[in-house]
């Protein structure tokens, strides 16, 4: 495939931070509050669009924000459960890794929270990282990433 000339070095720009990621969830108002409770968000707003049958809501963690969003007749995914590797066994999204200072002290904290893991944290030398993934209410999975020097 060609591309045709450009100014910039990526069509995305100078990305400094990812802006927000949406998911589907069951129960928006569970989710709000698990999301509150284990992972400290705030809602940062709300939206209940008038041409489809949706509730959403922006739940933000320092700096970052998700978009949960209700929508009528939505189903579960068929990706829910598993570890890593199984999850990584159907194309698409695998998880969602945020940057954490202490990859053990996060997941103590968690643990305290009621989060059971699937992975329990983990150095990979060869990556230079510490990890650990759990699953929130719906399936999908998340990452603790602690960078090693």
């Amino acid at each position: 495939m060609s591309t045709p000339e450009t100014t910039l070095a990526s069509p995305l720009g100078t990305v400094t931070r990812s802006h927000h990621i949406a998911i589907s969830v069951a129960d928006v108002e569970a989710t709000t509050k698990w999301y509150g409770e284990v992972l400290g968000c705030e809602v940062t707003g709300t939206w209940e669009p008038d041409f489809v049958p949706a509730k959403v809501r922006f739940l933000t963690v320092n700096g970052f924000t998700f978009e949960v969003v209700e929508l009528e007749g939505s189903r579960p995914s068929s990706r829910q459960g598993g570890d890593p590797p199984t999850m990584a066994s159907v194309h698409g999204p695998i998880h969602m890794a945020f940057t954490v200072d202490s990859c053990d002290e996060s997941y103590n904290e968690l643990k305290r929270r009621g989060v059971e893991f699937v992975w329990n944290p983990t150095d990979y030398p060869e990556l230079k990282v510490r990890c650990a993934h759990f699953f929130d209410l719906d399936g999908n999975m998340l990452e603790l990433v602690e960078e090693l020097d």
